[in-house]
């Protein structure tokens, strides 16, 4: 599996994966070019997936993820957060997920990841967020 880190040129194909994951997008294809263009911000991209982070020190927060439903359960999150865990510097990576799913939290959790936090009714939909974190 080819992972590479994206560039500006990517940001439609990114928006894309992101529409056809969450059926809407949660982020706009505005926000995807102005993180490629970051120089905080790091994007990879496979065929079917993305992840977008933004490293501030040696702190790593995980802001977007998404697999195209043709794509999912084949290991493809496991392999573009593996790649994350190989930024230079990086000792803490943090991200948060609905607490209603449970295939991302199993997976997190899978990558070393452990709850901290919980925010309550804070999605759209009423759901909790669980904080994680994953330290090296």
């Amino acid at each position: 599996m080819n992972i590479k880190l994206a560039t500006i040129e990517d940001s439609q194909q990114i928006f894309e994966i992101a529409e056809a994951a969450f059926s809407p997008s949660p982020w706009p294809k505005s926000l995807f070019e102005h993180e490629l263009t970051s120089p905080r911000s790091h994007y990879f991209i496979a065929d079917g997936g993305f992840v977008g982070v933004t490293q501030i020190l040696d702190e790593v927060e995980v802001g977007s993820i998404a697999v195209h439903p043709n794509s999912q359960r084949q290991g493809l999150a496991f392999q573009l957060l593996t790649r994350v865990f190989t930024l230079s510097h990086a000792q803490r990576f943090l991200l948060e997920v609905d607490e209603s799913n449970e295939a991302a939290i199993h997976l997190y959790e899978k990558l070393g990841f452990s709850a901290y936090y919980r925010r309550e009714k804070y999605y759209k939909n009423g759901h909790a967020a669980i904080m994680m974190e994953r330290k090296v």
